[in-house]
């Protein structure tokens, strides 16, 4: 990622306390706003003009960019733009593949696709019918050593480095690599299978002998990719917080594969205990991931051979560049840590951004059930803004517009806390004497929309009514299977809600300069609960970043039959794929009923007790001037707004309204994803001592290098994001977890893991790892074996091997 060149330079540890480089201090503004129209005028004023160091503000509302434009380029076309800085990022296949990489082209790499063998013949020696597992197993070892290794990560194991579960399940994919490093004997009475190639990359990968006639394949060779795997989860029941974790995705990759019906209810039954929280703790959690993993990939019917790696570029031009680009590790840009870190090099907080996208936009331009392809992803993320991030470089979440506090239960429901009916979404009391497992408090900083509106209490719990409202009517003709899949986590889940308060956050930069935000508070009861917070708090957020006038506008569309939120729905009803923006026709109904709703004071009986006729009225009059404005409905919260677009192009604006609570260099710490690294492990019987090594970043005006150094605690524990975290996970004789965690850190900067009361005597492998900014990117793993010699020692003999694996 530095300038002008395609990857960091990377030098050798040190032996010393990390140097900190500051950014040069900024002299603090000399306004005091007292209402919205000042903000609004002096944010136009700092975009016309430049800033003079007597006025640089503290605070900049939005992201980098002042422009965001998307359009359709074939490679070609991104190609011949790129030496002009014409293309700053292009989302496709590798732009260089096949011809030289520019010096000014920097490559980020997240997961691509696993590269799979599956049994699927329906005769022969290798069909389900006339082979077992071990026959399998042994013709799957004989295949290995006969593939070319180019073009993908031999990694015989589903579970990934690319992958935030990784750690867990590290020793068995360590296993899986050893039993198919060498070839076993060849066995002269069996046949060699011969195979079917699937996809490009699977033709290059099967020897010119192995392949099979047309119709007599034993086995077939392909690519499965990551996103589609993970799009057709998320479409049988929404996209689930653990998304991107390997266990997760394991099932979706082997669901339907296996013979042994046994096997697969098993299976199916630990997939339902992970998904609803059915464990006693993170140490249950994780044996019964690697006990489903193993489940699955026994049979040897389909087995993971590898995975590839997807190649985007940014253009790193040393003037006409960009820099600070976040990505994520398994979509790459295709992710809202892009657009809220990115930035030209030549202007630090404005410039005009350009992206490539290789496919032209299909889906329609709403954000129920569609902006699902990836032209319309990347929209979304530019301009919409959830509750939480998905961690870019990990799994679960990071805070965006929500705070969360949680407490585990069984905690009890408050009588007057609500809950939407299912097939009406109205607010119902839910009651005394309900219990929950968790509780999750909810402090959401509120802005306003593009339309000029502030998000209220309504909006932030209309999703619930939403989801509740379109989840319980399939005997309605408008009634959308994708809708009411999307929202069946939430409704499972979903026990009640309780609106706490209103608090105010103030943001103050000295000289009069403060910014106020209100933050109501919302207790959330769930019916179940996950050993992670984090991944708890994604399940039925209270937010959203659309007014709930624009999602009752596209209720009443569908209801209405002016168009389906759903392609499906679409195609089955015969209407169109509702759109707010681009479909002029129906635009044009779609003023007509805002003009009917804004002379009612409609609002949905749901929302009577929330939301007045006044209130309706203003809010619809204020949508009606947003689309005489702008000519479109595609309202939001978020960063950036929708300005112009043709059918293969969008152009976002900033949203630099001083209301927005969020700015440049929020996110900047997940631009860069650093890593970490066991230096030195001694063990004391009792207890692992490790010290680590880290990365950090060295600028130099436009450029940067990595510099690893050894860790040292910072002073007064100023470290937020970048203190290093030692996470470890013990396997006994059983080859079952005993115990995982985090190391303690002392002091001094050693990371200490307790050894006592391990259990039976024998011998313990200890996976650990070190993690910084809560990058999991191909950690770097030691495994340090202990040997317990007696239940009682006071002194445990021990030997270690420490390995890294990718």
């Amino acid at each position: 990622m530095t300038s002008g060149s395609a990857a960091p330079t990377r030098r050798a540890p040190t032996r010393r306390p990390p140097v900190v480089c500051p950014l040069a201090p900024r002299r603090a503004a000399r306004w005091r706003f007292t209402g919205r129209a000042w903000a609004v005028a002096l944010a136009q004023l700092l975009l016309c003009l430049p800033a003079r160091a007597d006025h640089e503000l503290p605070f900049y509302p939005s992201f980098y960019p002042q422009q965001i434009k998307i359009e359709t380029l074939d490679r070609a076309a991104a190609l011949a733009g790129w030496s002009k800085a014409r293309v700053h990022a292009y989302l496709g296949d590798d732009l260089f593949a096949g011809a030289p990489v520019p010096d000014d082209a920097t490559p980020v790499a997240s997961l691509a696709s696993y590269v799979v063998l599956t049994f699927d013949a329906t005769s022969g020696p290798y069909s389900a019918a006339n082979t077992d597992r071990e026959s399998r197993c042994a013709a799957a070892a004989r295949i290995l050593p006969r593939l070319t290794r180019e073009g993908y990560v031999f990694h015989p194991y589903p579970v990934t480095p690319y992958h935030p579960d990784f750690l867990e399940q590290s020793d068995l994919a360590a296993q899986a690599r050893a039993r198919y490093a060498a070839a076993p004997h060849a066995d002269d009475e069996t046949p060699a299978p011969m195979l079917r190639a699937r996809g490009a990359l699977a033709e290059r990968l099967v020897p010119a002998n192995a392949h099979a006639e047309p119709r007599g394949w034993d086995a077939t060779i392909e690519e499965i990719d990551i996103d589609a795997l993970r799009d057709a989860g998320a479409a049988a029941s929404g996209d689930p917080p653990w998304a991107k974790d390997g266990w997760y995705q394991t099932y979706l990759l082997y669901a339907g594969q296996s013979a042994n019906a046994v096997a697969d209810a098993a299976a199916a039954r630990m997939f339902n205990r992970l998904e609803n929280g059915s464990y006693r703790d993170a140490t249950e959690k994780i044996n019964l991931e690697r006990a489903l993993v193993g489940k699955l990939a026994n049979g040897c019917r389909r087995m993971v051979i590898g995975y590839t790696l997807r190649k985007q570029y940014f253009n790193s031009e040393y003037s006409l560049g960009v820099e600070n680009v976040g990505f994520d590790s398994q979509r790459g840009f295709h992710s809202p840590i892009f657009p809220r870190t990115v930035k030209l090099k030549d202007f630090p907080w404005n410039g005009w951004l350009r992206i490539g996208v290789a496919t032209a936009p299909q889906a329609a331009w709403n954000p129920i059930g569609g902006l699902n392809d990836a032209f319309g992803r990347l929209l979304w993320a530019a301009i919409g803004d959830p509750a939480l991030l998905p961690d870019p470089h990990g799994g679960g979440s990071i805070d965006n517009r929500a705070r969360i506090a949680a407490k585990r239960g069984p905690v009890p429901i408050p009588a007057d806390a609500w809950k939407p009916e299912a097939g009406t979404g109205r607010l119902r009391a839910v009651g005394a004497g309900k219990i929950a497992q968790a509780r999750l408090r909810y402090s959401l900083v509120t802005s306003s929309f593009h339309d000029g509106t502030h998000c209220d209490v309504a909006d932030l719990v209309y999703p619930y009514i939403f989801a509740f409202r379109w989840g319980g009517r399939p005997a309605d003709a408008a009634f959308d299977p994708v809708v009411a899949h999307s929202g069946a986590r939430m409704r499972d889940w979903l026990a009640g809600f309780r609106i706490v308060g209103m608090e105010t956050q103030t943001r103050n930069y000295g000289d009069d300069l403060k910014f106020t935000y209100p933050v109501p508070i919302i207790d959330v009861y769930l019916n179940h609960r996950l050993s992670d917070p984090t991944e708890s708090a994604l399940i039925a957020p209270p937010w959203s970043t659309l007014p709930w006038e624009v999602i009752v506008l596209m209720e009443e569309a569908v209801n209405r039959g002016i168009g389906a939120f759903s392609r499906d729905a679409a195609q089955r009803r015969g209407v169109p794929w509702l759109d707010l923006a681009r479909d002029g026709d129906v635009g044009v109904r779609l003023a007509a009923l805002v003009d009917e709703f804004q002379r009612e004071g409609y609002r949905p009986e749901s929302l009577r007790a929330l939301v007045s006729v006044r209130e309706a009225r203003e809010r619809w009059a204020a949508l009606a001037r947003f689309h005489v404005e702008h000519h479109h409905f595609l309202v939001t919260n978020g960063p950036y707004r929708l300005d112009s677009w043709t059918m293969d192009a969008a152009v976002l604006e900033a949203f630099r309204d001083f209301g927005y609570p969020l700015g440049v260099g929020e996110f900047d710490a997940y631009a860069i994803p650093l890593r970490a690294y066991v230096s030195s492990i001694e063990d004391r019987g009792d207890r692992l001592e490790l010290r680590a090594d880290v990365e950090q970043v060295v600028r130099s005006q436009r450029s940067y290098e990595i510099e690893r150094v050894g860790y040292v605690p910072a002073a007064g524990g100023g470290e937020k994001h970048g203190q290093p975290r030692v996470r470890y996970v013990i396997v006994g004789p059983g080859a079952s977890v005993v115990r995982a965690g985090t190391a303690a850190l002392d002091p001094t900067g050693r990371f200490v893991i307790d050894l006592k009361h391990l259990g039976a005597p024998g011998r313990y492998t200890v996976a650990a790892a070190v993690f910084v900014g809560g990058n999991t990117m191909e950690p770097s793993i030691s495994f340090i074996q202990h040997r317990v010699e007696g239940a009682t020692a006071t002194r445990q003999a021990a030997s270690r091997e420490a390995v890294s694996r990718h």
